[in-house]
């Protein structure tokens, strides 16, 4: 009986604990409905980066405008220019030819209008036949050095092949490339799941972080210290919100980058995916709720979290794989946790062969506990 009575007492206090988080649980998610700044910031982060990253770099843009003139008039020269022309990567052509006149080429590369001028020059098939080397002229626009370069390049890449079709088998070095998958991930892909991820991540720490700060902008702190047992329940419930709240804005998001952007996960993949976001999703809870209650202030809490995670879907991975970014930052990443959160999703979403599952989950739920471990911390000292 002694024992009957221990079982109902704990049953009966774990039931008063879960439905005091219940209350808080509901009570915030019922205010973040309501509140449509709050509803709608986290949200359009992911949104207003993955469309304007998505159509700028992702959707084509991988023409250069050219000017190319052609002085020659032997069949060498035509072939040569039908080179550039027909130059393509497998999203669109290397360049677009914007004119073949030579004044107004000069003009508009001036103004800053072409990046490159080509010049094929009149004696190109002369040389060609008498065994000599043409020289092509060319001016550039060199403002932008990561824009020539790649401008500079395409037309290195040009020369090269014309040299190959015109000599077969005569190329010194010829390549043989393989790929570590079978398609290619286009870029706009790249971006939509990226900011998923981000998705993922703002959307529980900002809105952890607002639900607290609207306990002191609301006033209502005074009756959560007044309170039996606040801090536990609190937290919990606040933490439940935030994740639900939260994964409301990834699935839109995800809606969005599986519609417009062509994100495909494979199934299979889909289950250590969805644990990964709901142990980031909670430890980024536990975060948000520690920076509510130090800053208690909504209007400095949404923009600071705002501009630090854009900041990070592009210094972090999300706009770029890490392996491309500048040496300087992939330093500052190694110490910046949302870089590990881009790099171990995209790796379960895109890799040929992903990284054992067990210890990325490993580590995510370490540092979900740390999350929620520096939210109930900061918690605690503020009520």
């Amino acid at each position: 009986m002694k024992r009957i009575n221990q079982t109902h007492r704990i049953s009966g206090h774990i039931s008063g604990h879960l439905d005091r988080v219940g209350a808080v649980a509901r009570k915030d998610v019922r205010q973040w409905a309501r509140d449509r700044q709050a509803l709608a910031g986290p949200m359009l982060i992911p949104l207003v980066l993955m469309f304007l990253c998505g159509i700028l770099f992702g959707f084509g843009g991988d023409e250069w405008n050219i000017g190319l003139v052609n002085e020659g008039q032997g069949p060498h020269a035509a072939a040569f220019e039908a080179e550039i022309r027909d130059l393509r990567s497998n999203i669109s052509p290397y360049f677009r030819v914007v004119t073949t006149d030579a004044e107004r080429a000069e003009q508009l590369v001036d103004g800053g209008r072409l990046h490159l001028v080509v010049t094929i020059p009149a004696d190109f098939d002369e040389r060609v036949e008498a065994g000599q080397t043409p020289v092509l002229h060319t001016r550039t626009y060199n403002i932008n050095t990561d824009m020539m370069k790649n401008a500079r390049l395409r037309l290195t890449r040009a020369i090269q092949d014309y040299a190959a079709a015109q000599v077969p088998g005569a190329a010194p070095v010829t390549v043989t490339q393989t790929t570590t998958r079978p398609s290619d991930v286009w870029r706009r892909t790249f971006i939509g799941h990226s900011a998923v991820v981000l998705a993922v991540m703002v959307g529980s720490a900002l809105n952890a972080a607002i639900m607290v700060a609207r306990e002191w902008e609301h006033r209502t702190v005074k009756e959560v210290r007044l309170a039996p047992r606040p801090l536990g329940d609190v937290t919990a419930g606040t933490l439940v919100a935030a994740v639900i709240a939260g994964g409301v804005s990834t699935l839109v998001t995800l809606a969005v980058a599986a519609a417009v952007f062509g994100v495909r996960i494979p199934v299979g993949r889909l289950p250590v995916l969805a644990g990964l976001a709901a142990l980031t999703s909670l430890a980024c809870a536990g975060l948000g709720v520690a920076i509510g209650a130090w800053l208690r202030d909504y209007r400095t809490v949404q923009p600071l979290l705002m501009i630090t995670f854009a900041g990070s879907f592009f210094a972090s991975g999300g706009f770029s794989s890490l392996a491309t970014l500048p040496r300087a930052v992939q330093t500052f990443d190694r110490f910046w946790p949302p870089a590990y959160v881009f790099e171990t999703m995209q790796a379960q979403a895109w890799m040929a062969a992903p990284p054992p599952a067990v210890p990325v989950l490993i580590g995510c739920g370490v540092a979900a506990a740390a999350g929620v471990g520096i939210g109930a911390w900061t918690l605690h000292r503020r009520l």
